[in-house]
């Protein structure tokens, strides 16, 4: 069922004499500020700064002390702009999962503490400075770790866009200063980063010490994405075939990954009674699977201090399965298939990795 709007008053503008004035009317009284013998473009402004003052309770310091907005005040209240979160969580929670409800609120509070408080007052030039800050720094829960990730600062955008449509569209403000920002591609914020032999070999050392370790060598032998890790099952693994489906990946296709011969060893190993639900033993809600997947490479990061960036991702996982695809000579249109990728994607990635003899014209010219 949709939430009632919220109605707030709509200021006018009149000329009395030589005087602007600008009133509004909420409920059966007329509220007025006279403005001055001013220019109608300078009247107009003050009417847009009431505007906004009626929908966030913030009055510009010409109006605040004037006896009709002390009056209207008294009487009716002001918007509390800074109490936005608790009725749209309630909204939001209504219409998401409760995942992503956590993963944008918790982007939400973060914006409104680099805002100083204020949600009402954050700027299209705030808005996109706080999405530099989401890449520039660790999150909340990653203290020690690196800047977090490109689909990390995505997702703050699209918290925060649907957030400020919603606080628009209720009457509660009056304009979204996310909108236009582009989310970006990884490709283009620099170089894709991958392990060496040596890297790799030590981290899946390390890996083999933890109890979910498993999920990195998915990561680096399958490709499988985080969120894939997730919902991977013994059902989904046939040794006999050698062969890994994904039942629901990213695009929501399903696709079928070639067990590389050291993943199928390491898988192997593993006792048959164990070979039962899930193979990565993390907690299905959203928030605690993925705080168990960003500790693990907190604890591979600190057993493998010199890997690449100063911080392990699991892009960077999926991206030495990529990258060592592209070495083995492999078609790029089957790496394309295996990780679940479009052909452009993977062309831009990898296609650098493939060696000089087995590369065509195409390949050569990008």
């Amino acid at each position: 069922m949709p939430r009632p709007r919220v109605e707030f008053p709509t200021p006018g503008k009149r000329l009395r004499g030589d005087r602007w004035q600008v009133f509004w009317r909420a409920g059966s009284r007329v509220y007025g500020l006279s403005i001055g013998p001013v220019s109608e473009a300078d009247a107009e402004g003050a009417r847009l700064e009431v505007a906004l003052a009626l929908r966030t309770g913030r009055w510009p310091e010409w109006a605040a002390g004037a006896a009709a907005v002390q009056r209207y005040l008294a009487e009716h209240g002001a918007a509390d702009a800074g109490d936005l979160l608790g009725p749209y969580e309630a909204s939001l929670r209504a219409e998401v999962s409760g995942g992503w409800a956590n993963t944008a609120m918790g982007h939400l509070r973060e914006l409104q503490e680099f805002a100083g408080g204020d949600l009402a007052a954050v700027t299209a030039r705030q808005a996109q400075a706080f999405l530099d800050h989401v890449r520039r720094t660790p999150g909340p829960f990653l203290v020690g770790r690196g800047p977090r990730s490109v689909g990390t600062r995505n997702r703050a955008l699209a918290a925060g866009a649907r957030f400020f449509k919603w606080a628009v569209r209720t009457g509660r403000l009056h304009a979204n200063p996310f909108q236009g920002i582009k989310t970006v591609r990884e490709s283009d914020v620099g170089e894709i980063v991958h392990l060496t032999a040596p890297e790799r070999d030590a981290v899946l050392a390390a890996a083999d010490r933890e109890p979910d370790g498993l999920a990195v060598w998915l990561a680096l032998y399958a490709g499988l994405r985080r969120s894939e890790l997730a919902r991977c099952t013994w059902a989904d693994v046939s040794l006999d075939r050698g062969r890994l489906t994904v039942p629901k990946a990213k695009t929501g296709r399903r696709r079928a990954v070639p067990l590389a011969s050291a993943l199928a060893e390491r898988l192997s190993a593993v006792p048959e009674s164990r070979r039962a639900g899930r193979i990565v033993p993390w907690p299905t809600d959203f928030g605690q699977w993925s705080w168990r997947a960003e500790r693990l490479l907190r604890r591979l990061q600190a057993a493998c201090p010199n890997l690449p960036g100063g911080a392990l991702r699991w892009n960077v996982f999926r991206h030495t399965f990529g990258s060592l695809l592209a070495q083995a000579g492999v078609s790029l249109d089957k790496v394309s298939a295996w990780m679940g990728n479009s052909p452009a994607v993977c062309r831009r990635h990898y296609a650098a990795f493939v060696p000089r003899g087995r590369r065509d014209e195409d390949i050569d010219r990008m």
